[in-house]
């Protein structure tokens, strides 16, 4: 995109004000061109003076006008404060709620700090953009283009000193953007860089303090601030450089008008007061040709981190529901898997002509290997990913011409991590079901045996979790993502190692937990313990992607293939037990 192109897109973000954004443009355009008067009154004084005649009144009409310009510039910047300040504040809730909208697969792919930090960079960037639009550049622009034919009318041999300034000022400010450009998108990625490590490490200081990782990750942070500075710096001296240069063509511009103008007062041509005038519209154009290059600077700062938020807020757009997205209504909770397939690019992961029926009130087990595809099964259940071949229906109906919100309404997870906020555990909970009353939490909590633990706490269901829930034992923290659960009250369950990561206490109140929730409603179990499988009404073993038995529990136990092998590995089937076992059945076709 063009410097012109991303202005423009976010001057765009302004429209919703356009009327009161529109009147402070206005107001400073008025003082922008009230302003190019002060230098004329202030020659008129000096001619006064020299004159004898009187400057009484040119003295208060100077006085007057500057009373006045202080006074409105004060209230114009004021009001374009307070819109700069109230559309960052717009913007950040806007685009957070479109950004945490997006699929999961979205959010896998990009990396949340990545967007945490684009968002924060660029609403910060869009924010300065904003107000020194509102308060200098359309000003400053329809200066420069009055100040010169003024300038004009008085003398134009002096108006020519200040074209070929306004010229020098251009040709700089182009050379030291085009020798930079590359140089600041690789400082935005640096940025990007220092910004992901912090946010990892901070994230994981648990892990960091546990292997000793502090020194070395301070260590490793100090090295990306260091390739940021390296990268910086040339950058920093182009535009220093810039700086002088203008400084330098600013002096000499001022030298030569003071040369020529008073040459031309000794011919007689000219009054000195016009010499004097001069001298303000050459130091008001100074003023406002370093306004406008400071804001030829801020576009190009800005250039990477706008541009990189702009292509985030277009592939939000691009994920938008179609128009013709239906609601999926009250569903009894039967699912069919027909014949799909889905793959992750540059790896063999994913699965292959998966097909499969739930009906509804089924508990199917799925489990295999790591890497077998399990949870991307359930992920497409989910529309986190959408099938490249195939169909997933839901009581008959397609999943992909449904929307994901009414979709994900009639799913309820429990992760194996549980997932929780840091927020009360009664809130915690009640993000099964928004409006909740008191009652309904405290029976969801009953029925995850969690109500007993969150009773005996000081202040109970007001009771914060933590970040990630870690004021809470690990049983804890299932019991409540248990209760969510309950509290939302689905007809089909997701239990995605919900009770891997337990100790067998633990682990057995919360199966008693879960065998209550599942009662009456599709679930679907993700499990490496298969003990806890064993109430499954159909086990899917995958492998590679691929069903490579179904059946019951019973049936795949007695069967000899992988799934007998896993139970075997398990410490479930013994080599004992597999020889008390039948025979397994020999069709006709295999004799």
């Amino acid at each position: 995109m063009t410097l012109f192109q991303i202005y423009a897109r976010a001057l765009k973000y302004l429209a919703k004000n356009r009327w009161r954004v529109g009147a402070v443009v206005v107001a400073n355009i008025i003082l922008a061109v009230i302003t190019i008067a002060e230098p004329v009154l202030f020659g008129r004084i000096i001619d006064a003076m020299s004159s004898g005649g009187n400057v009484t009144n040119w003295l208060l009409a100077w006085a007057g006008f500057g009373v006045f310009n202080t006074i409105a510039y004060v209230l114009v910047a004021r009001e374009a404060d307070r819109l700069a300040h109230g559309r960052r504040a717009s913007l950040l809730t806007e685009a957070f709620g479109r950004i945490i909208s997006m699929p999961l697969a979205w959010h896998h792919q990009r990396g949340t700090s990545n967007a945490l930090h684009t968002l924060l960079r660029a609403a910060e960037s869009l924010f300065t953009l904003w107000l020194e639009f509102m308060r200098t550049h359309l000003a400053t622009a329809v200066a420069i283009v009055l100040l010169v034919p003024t300038a004009i009318s008085m003398d134009w041999r002096l108006s020519i000193v200040l074209l070929v300034l306004s010229i020098v000022y251009w040709i700089i400010g182009v050379t030291v953007m085009n020798r930079t450009k590359e140089g600041q998108a690789s400082v935005e990625n640096h940025y990007h860089t220092v910004f992901s490590h912090v946010s990892d490490s901070i994230s994981n200081v648990s892990v960091l303090h546990s292997y000793n990782r502090i020194e070395a990750e301070t260590l490793a942070l100090k090295d990306y601030t260091k390739d940021l500075l390296a990268a910086q710096y040339p950058v920093l001296d182009w535009w220093a450089l810039a700086g002088a240069l203008n400084r330098t063509a600013s002096t000499v511009s001022m030298g030569v008008i003071l040369v020529i103008g008073t040459m031309l007062v000794q011919q007689g041509q000219i009054r000195v007061g016009d010499v004097v005038a001069f001298i303000g519209f050459a130091n008001l154009l100074i003023g406002r040709l370093d306004l406008l290059r400071q804001f030829s600077t801020q576009i190009f700062e800005a250039r990477a981190k706008l541009e990189d938020f702009f292509i985030l807020e277009d592939s939000v757009e691009e994920r938008t529901e179609p128009a013709d997205a239906k609601e999926l209504g009250a569903v009894s909770g039967q699912v069919e898997f027909r014949d799909v397939s889905f793959g992750f690019a540059n790896t063999s992961q994913g699965v292959h002509h998966v097909s499969f029926t739930a009906k509804a009130g089924e508990t199917v087990a799925i489990v295999g290997p790591t890497g077998a595809g399990k949870t991307t099964l359930i992920n497409l259940l989910q529309r986190v990913y959408d099938p490249q071949e195939g169909k997933i229906l839901v009581d008959g109906t397609d999943i992909s011409t449904v929307t994901r919100k009414s979709l994900r309404h009639s799913i309820a997870t429990v992760f194996q991590d549980a997932g929780l906020l840091n927020r009360s555990i009664s809130e915690n909970i009640r993000l099964g079901r928004e409006g909740a009353t008191d009652e309904e939490v405290s029976r969801a909590a009953e029925a995850a045996a969690a109500a007993e633990f969150i009773e005996d706490r000081l202040n109970g269901y007001q009771t914060a979790v933590g970040e990630r829930g870690n004021r809470l034992s690990g049983g804890e923290r299932q019991r409540i993502a248990i209760a969510r659960a309950i509290l939302k009250n689905a007809p089909i369950l997701v239990l995605d190692e919900a009770t891997s990561a337990l100790d067998v206490e633990t682990e057995a109140r919360v199966k008693a937990a879960i065998d209550k929730l599942r009662q009456d409603r599709t679930t679907f179990i993700i499990a490496h313990r298969l003990s806890t499988i064993r109430d499954a009404n159909k086990v899917i073993f995958l492998e590679n992607g691929r069903i490579s038995e179904m059946g019951s529990y019973d049936e795949l136990s007695h069967k000899g293939g992988r799934f007998t092998s896993l139970l075997k590995a398990s410490g479930i089937v013994t080599d004992e037990d597999e020889k008390a076992l039948p025979a397994p059945e020999v069709s006709p076709q295999q004799v």
